[in-house]
């Protein structure tokens, strides 16, 4: 293993003239692979802004999504902003020495002033250093298979107030429980009782998280996801509870032959306006209903959307932090 590699940061606006021709900020990253590959680049990072900081800045937040979130279109966020920060890692500090002499000859590209060394580090053990899991009210202890459950807690200790535990380990699915949006669905799954009986619905399931709660409380769960690599992962961890008879998986909703006495969405404001009808068409009367990833501004919206569907029946906001859910549930229609 490469015991190191070397950093070089710059800053790039929107275009770039190289070679006397006007390029595109994209056209410019496949100028630095083909000019620089020969130096040993092993890659380009283009900097992060998540969707809550996207918001923030008021990029263009009503594309975050294409086709049902398969993915960001043409890095929406990213090309918003007039200048970009990015990073290029090297194999050796002689080829990013040279590929930073490279820059100081384009006129405005802005330079770091010095290569910085990155000391190859194991990853996987500081994440497993790092995730030692979490408590979510008002009943939930969430842990990964490599941290032991504490017995007292799990037995109702001092407090005698039982926890019930959900095993998972951190993939590609999105849900860890540290995420508020997670929490907020699991503590309205909680305030829910036994789900003896029931069918659910949870629609962009992710790590499997909210899934594997619903079975933990008695459910049998459809789970629907387009990511692979997160079926997988839930997959995983519904083993790891073992309760993966309980969780049956698919990659879209499919003909509505199936109702169910709950659904949960925990997924971003385009996705459930776009899904509203369908989700809306396969919930039991009287059914409940878990809407979550919304930030305040997203609340009316959505919650008139989903109101008008459900032929004007009454809601309740949760909030926790910035995020916020909504609950139809049956003592909230009377």
């Amino acid at each position: 293993m490469t015991a190191s590699t070397f950093r070089l940061r710059i800053k790039v606006p929107r275009s770039v003239v190289v070679d006397g021709h006007e390029n595109s900020r994209e056209e410019f990253h496949f100028w630095i692979w083909d000019r620089l590959g020969p130096l040993g680049l092993l890659g380009i990072h283009e900097g992060t802004v998540l969707s809550e900081e996207a918001q923030t800045r008021e990029f263009n937040t009503e594309s975050w999504t294409v086709d049902s979130a398969l993915a960001p279109r043409e890095r929406d966020w990213i090309a918003s902003q007039e200048i970009e920060d990015v990073e290029l890692y090297f194999l050796t500090q002689e080829g990013a020495v040279e590929a930073l002499n490279v820059f100081r000859n384009i006129q405005g590209i802005q330079l770091s002033t010095s290569v910085e060394e990155q000391v190859a580090e194991d990853w996987d053990a500081k994440w497993k250093a790092s995730f030692t899991g979490v408590s979510v009210q008002p009943c939930w202890l969430i842990l990964p298979p490599w941290v032991e459950a504490p017995k007292a807690r799990m037995e109702g200790g001092t407090a005698g107030t039982k926890e019930i535990l959900l095993r998972l380990n951190p993939g590609a699915g999105f849900g860890t429980g540290t995420h508020e949006t997670t929490q907020l669905c699991l503590e309205a799954l909680a305030g829910l009782g036994k789900m003896d009986g029931w069918h659910v619905l949870d629609f962009g399931s992710g790590s499997g998280i909210l899934s594997i709660a619903a079975a933990l409380l008695g459910a049998e769960v459809d789970a629907v996801e387009i990511d692979s690599l997160a079926i997988d992962n839930a997959r995983e961890n519904a083993s790891l509870n073992q309760i993966e008879s309980k969780i049956h998986f698919a990659k879209s909703l499919g003909t509505p032959t199936q109702r169910y006495q709950l659904i949960i969405a925990n997924i971003l404001k385009p996705v459930l306006l776009e899904f509203a009808p369908q989700l809306v068409e396969r919930l039991m009367p009287d059914g409940a209903l878990i809407l979550s990833g919304l930030v305040e501004s997203d609340v009316s919206v959505v919650a008139g959307r989903y109101s008008e569907l459900l032929s004007g029946c009454s809601f309740r906001v949760n909030l926790l932090g910035e995020w916020r859910a909504l609950l139809w549930t049956s003592d909230a229609y009377h």
